[in-house]
């Protein structure tokens, strides 16, 4: 019964094969695309109050973010949120150790890459989100060839 098991449910033997550092990366990508993607939708919704709250912030140095923030519009967090949504599906294909979620993230997170300085007038791409991108991309290429 455990071979007619595992024939009608192929998932379950995926399980066996998916590498320890693959789902840690998957993990680390649900936990913050997800995150991102509520956070991007609610500054979208929100992006009325959202300078008025920052105003009101205790935090030092909040007026370049408001700026930032104006200068980016609605529909670019709305659009980021799409993003980390489609960032997210392509980790889940590849927690399902499918070769097309490595491409869809990749291709997501390489447009993420690129919007700000598209759409934020004077936007600079800190090199440490080129990097963070970069490991990632590169981590889930390194596993590419397990995946179907």
């Amino acid at each position: 019964m455990n071979d007619k098991t595992t024939e009608q449910y192929p998932a379950a033997k995926i399980d066996e094969k998916r590498p320890t550092v693959l789902t840690i990366l998957c993990i680390f990508t649900f936990i913050g695309s997800g995150m991102s993607a509520i956070s991007s939708f609610f500054v979208a919704l929100a992006y009325d109050m959202i300078p008025l709250a920052l105003k009101e912030s205790p935090f030092p140095d909040t007026e370049s973010l408001i700026q930032m923030i104006k200068l980016a519009g609605a529909g670019f967090f709305a659009i980021m949120g799409v993003l980390y949504l489609l960032s997210l599906a392509g980790a889940i294909l590849m927690f399902k150790l499918r070769k097309a979620g490595f491409h869809l993230y990749s291709l997501s997170q390489l447009v993420m890459l690129i919007l700000p300085s598209l759409m934020i007038q004077g936007f600079v791409l800190p090199v440490s989100n080129m990097l963070l991108t970069g490991s990632f991309i590169l981590a889930y290429g390194v596993n590419i060839k397990i995946m179907r």
